[in-house]
């Protein structure tokens, strides 16, 4: 899949805002695992692998409105989400602190903007690869 209709691209970004606001306003250990096996899972099995693209197809038979998401795009973001979500995994588990709902909260936001209309994975993918080619030039 090369190409990722944007209403999925939009449900994966629904349920993730979902699991990760609700795991920080009810302080929900197994809502923050939930978070990170939402966002994991697809990084391992790819886009097949993803509940919110499943989730989508049923509700959504075809793709009206024809725009869609590159999948190397989708997946970058994904990966971030799920980098932030190891580490609050990881200090949530490790020393149950606090620090650990910031990362969960920096994956909100980021979700929560990209659905009001500003990809935040989208601008720092296209800095990633700036970046690439000024050093091979």
């Amino acid at each position: 899949m090369k190409e990722i209709p944007i209403t999925y691209v939009k449900s994966n970004q629904v349920i993730l805002v979902i699991l990760t606001f609700s795991s920080i306003l009810l302080q929900n250990s197994w809502l923050l695992v939930a978070a990170f096996l939402f966002v994991a899972v697809p990084l391992l099995l790819g886009p097949k692998g993803n509940l919110a693209f499943y989730v989508a197809k049923r509700f959504f038979s075809e793709n009206r409105s024809g725009k869609t998401e590159a999948a190397e795009l989708q997946k970058f973001n994904q990966t971030i989400a799920g980098i932030l979500l190891t580490i609050a995994v990881a200090i949530h588990f490790l020393t149950a602190s606090w620090i650990a709902w910031i990362f969960v909260g920096m994956v909100t936001l980021a979700a929560t903007i990209a659905l009001l209309g500003f990809c935040v994975g989208c601008f720092l993918y296209f800095q990633w690869k700036r970046y690439k080619y000024k050093l091979k030039n």
